[in-house]
C-alpha cells in the first residue's frame, strides 16, 4: 500500500507542477475584499 500511494503522490506532485500548481480561482482575499464573487451563491441560509 505504501509503494502505491508513494507513485501516486509522485506523479500527482508532477501533474501539479506541470500545471502550475493549485488554481487560487475564488480563494484570493484581495478579489473578494474588491467586490468579486466567483458566480457562487452564498452558502449562508440561516
Amino acid at each position: 500500500n505504501t509503494t502505491f500511494m508513494t507513485w501516486n503522490l509522485l506523479h500527482f506532485a508532477r501533474m501539479l507542477k506541470d500545471a502550475g500548481g493549485i488554481p487560487a480561482y475564488g480563494n484570493l482575499p484581495e478579489e473578494w475584499k474588491a467586490g468579486t464573487r466567483f458566480d457562487f451563491e452564498n452558502p449562508e441560509y440561516r
